[in-house]
């Protein structure tokens, strides 16, 4: 220990350091004075671990004292009771802490990893969804199309028709004409037969006439000359 101390003291010399952050060393408790020396009054009471402003370091009598201070307190202590670095259990406390932040990061890390892995698989089904509401709407729209076909079709077989019934309303018509001309023979046909059954009647009752009256002349020269 004595050595370790005596090793800081050589290594500080007589160097003068301005606003230099030090630490009391290990378990120890020392004194604070209102001047660099032994003599001066003590002001405070430091122990080990507290943290100090150096605002500047005198040698006196060999030994080597600096001027700190700590919030409103200011005075003089041995310069071989601070240390550059924070004491083994500050240092030992601060890792402890540091590693439990660590361990805090890591544990919400973890669970901003767990979020995302579930955001992950829930964007991976929202995409599976769209594939297959895709996959319908392209099977809809290919139906869609074939239906919009239709019409088309439809409209063309129409045309056909409509030309069909032309051509068999033509038919029709010239059928009713032929129909009508044909009922006009006939009628007049069936008229020029009924006038020649009336005239050929008319005929045969003049002959049947004749015949009887030739009959009944002949009967009648018959009966004078008897």
């Amino acid at each position: 220990m004595n050595r370790w101390l005596f090793f800081i003291v050589l290594l500080l010399g007589s160097t003068h350091l301005i606003a230099d952050t030090r630490y009391v060393v290990d378990e120890l408790i020392i004194t604070v004075r209102s001047g660099p020396s032994n003599q001066h009054q003590i002001v405070k009471l430091i122990r080990s671990g507290a943290r100090l402003n150096v605002l500047e370091e005198v040698e006196n009598d060999g030994k080597q004292y600096a001027h700190v201070q700590a919030g409103e307190m200011q005075g003089w202590v041995l310069s071989q009771y601070l240390s550059t670095t924070p004491i083994a259990r500050d240092a030992l406390e601060a890792a402890l802490n540091t590693t439990e932040k660590y361990r805090e990061e890591n544990t919400r890390l973890k669970k901003q990893l767990a979020e995302l892995q579930r955001a992950r698989t829930t964007v991976e089904q929202q995409r599976d969804q769209l594939k297959q509401s895709a996959q319908k709407m392209d099977q809809q729209l290919q139906q869609l199309r074939r239906v919009s076909a239709r019409p088309l079709d439809i409209e063309k077989n129409n045309e056909q028709l409509r030309d069909e019934l032309a051509t068999r309303l033509s038919e029709v018509k010239l059928l009713s004409q032929e129909n009508v001309r044909l009922k006009s023979r006939a009628e007049r046909n069936w008229f020029m037969v009924g006038a020649g059954v009336v005239f050929i009647s008319i005929l045969f009752g003049i002959i049947i006439t004749r015949i009887r009256w030739r009959r009944n002349s002949d009967w009648s020269g018959s009966s004078l000359s008897l």
